[in-house]
């Protein structure tokens, strides 16, 4: 799907970092006709569009990507931001999430694959460079933290 620029400075982008039981964290694998990153393994998530908080983004994008639903809560992982190939710039924070149910993945078109990964697995598969996300989620689940303290609300202004 082509991507059309109308009026926007930069394209902003969020992505659940997705941990199961046995502490291994979900990515799925980009189809290679995507514009960005075809082909390498990444996390659920997208474009925020239009009026759209982070969280609705988050909420919409596991769900339709992964078959997922997420618990409330989130922490910011990481922010960057890249030149795509295609001249756009993109914004894109990574939050650490839970789901309600990790058996049941189910991915959509967009993605040929998904794989529940470590970090040492990482070293042997194709992925848009997501290793310092995985290390942060390790060290806060290693320091005993509980998600459920950070469960946050977007608020939308005017509502």
């Amino acid at each position: 799907m082509t991507y059309e620029k109308i009026n926007k400075l930069h394209i902003v982008a969020v992505v659940a970092v997705i941990r199961n039981e046995e502490g291994r964290y979900l990515v799925l694998e980009r189809h290679e006709n995507e514009v960005a990153y075809p082909g390498m393994y990444t996390f659920p998530g997208g474009k925020v569009e239009g009026n759209d908080t982070v969280e609705e983004t988050l909420i919409k994008e596991v769900e339709e990507e992964a078959g997922l639903k997420l618990k409330p809560g989130k922490i910011l992982l990481k922010d960057k931001t890249f030149l795509r190939s295609d001249g756009q710039t993109a914004k894109f924070f990574s939050y650490l999430c839970e789901v309600e149910n990790f058996e049941s993945v189910t991915i959509s078109e967009e993605f040929s694959d998904y794989k529940w990964v470590s970090s040492e697995d990482l070293k042997s598969i194709p992925h848009v460079g997501i290793e310092e996300d995985l290390n942060k989620a390790d060290n806060l689940y290693r320091s005993g933290f509980s998600l459920a303290l950070f469960q946050t609300k977007s608020v939308r202004e005017g509502e």
